[in-house]
């Protein structure tokens, strides 16, 4: 088999929505300012994304760690054999070739399904039929939990969540010292290894996503229709969440939080949202379909994708005007690295 180098963080079945006629996606790259066309297989990636070196990593431990590092992975995986373990779930391409691959080849049609059963927007479809199955509803909420998890921005936040809490608690160590240092000087650099390591042990932690789907299930879900000659982006990034509730010590940025919306562009015409029953549900009813025929809706999508995306915006049109905009007024969001603080 050959070596897989391009290892994509959103699946080439989704991003096929967002190709033009000539089989091209246009991509904005807000660290850059540039714009770009290219094919599906050529963005959303990184080499060796999801590669590990299982046996590296355990040859650098003790050996009383590495056997208690082993009994913890014989445990996980419920396979007492350590070399069918080495030779499958240890095997460099087990998550993006067993593991992804099979969860793709079962979103690829569901996704297809949902996009043809809208019609694109026709007006007895809207009135009479829902946008998918309860069944579909819960499937879709599994893959959206397998994505959110799957994704750069994912990865660099436990990154930054680990390099900013132990940077701040070296800072409050010697707060109390006479010659106390600024939190700045300390310039705390995480293992990329082991950053890596907790990402895909997150992936592949069946209870985690399946708490992300069940926190998905509980909102109300509804399918937009875009009426508008403006296309929906999508990004590196495409299931985003919202706040609506404003505090000034709290995000409420969570899949859980109160008055939360979590969208997911599926088409440059189809979008579906996902809102906190507290506060949206004398406003949305679950599995309908809804319209937007203004511009003003469709820019308010694409604003909160270029605002949360980590750094490539994807639309089926070079369509970049709001992106670059939104960069030159709010340059803020186009650096990646400062996205965690802790106080």
């Amino acid at each position: 088999m050959a070596d897989t180098k391009k290892e994509h963080f959103v699946p080439r079945c989704y991003l096929e929505y967002f190709e033009n006629d000539n089989k091209r996606i246009h991509v904005f790259d807000k660290k850059t300012m540039d714009t770009r066309c290219q094919k599906k297989e050529e963005i959303a990636h990184e080499n060796y994304f999801y590669d590990v070196d299982y046996e590296k990593i355990i040859s650098g431990v003790s050996p009383d760690k590495k056997e208690r590092l082993k009994k913890d992975l014989k445990e996980i995986t419920g396979i007492d054999d350590w070399d069918t373990i080495v030779a499958t779930i240890l095997n460099p391409k087990h998550i993006e070739k067993d593991f992804l691959g099979r969860i793709e080849s079962e979103y690829s049609p569901l996704l297809k399904k949902i996009i043809t059963k809208s019609y694109d927007g026709n007006q007895w479809v809207i009135d009479n039929c829902a946008p998918f199955s309860e069944v579909e509803k819960a499937h879709l909420a599994f893959f959206m939990a397998i994505q959110i998890i799957r994704t750069k921005t994912f990865r660099d936040t436990v990154n930054q969540t680990v390099e900013k809490t132990m940077q701040t608690l070296l800072y409050k160590q010697q707060m109390d010292n006479e010659n106390a240092l600024p939190k700045e000087y300390f310039d705390v650099q995480a293992n990329k290894d082991y950053i890596k390591l907790q990402h895909l042990s997150m992936l592949l932690d069946e209870e985690s996503t399946l708490h992300i789907a069940d926190t998905l299930l509980k909102h109300i879900w509804v399918m937009y229709v875009n009426k508008t000659d403006n296309p929906f982006y999508t990004s590196d990034t495409p299931i985003i969440s919202i706040p609506h509730k404003k505090d000034k010590f709290m995000t409420y940025s969570g899949l859980n939080s109160e008055g939360i919306e979590i969208v997911f562009p599926i088409s440059p015409k189809l979008l579906i949202a996902l809102y906190d029953t507290k506060w949206h549900s004398l406003v949305h009813q679950d599995r309908t379909f809804e319209i937007l025929n203004h511009k003003e809706q469709v820019d308010y999508y694409n604003q909160n994708q270029v605002a949360h995306c980590f750094r490539c915006i994807f639309s089926k049109r070079d369509n970049f005007d709001l992106a670059k905009d939104l960069c030159k007024k709010y340059p803020i969001i186009r650096d990646s690295d400062n996205r965690i603080s802790v106080g």
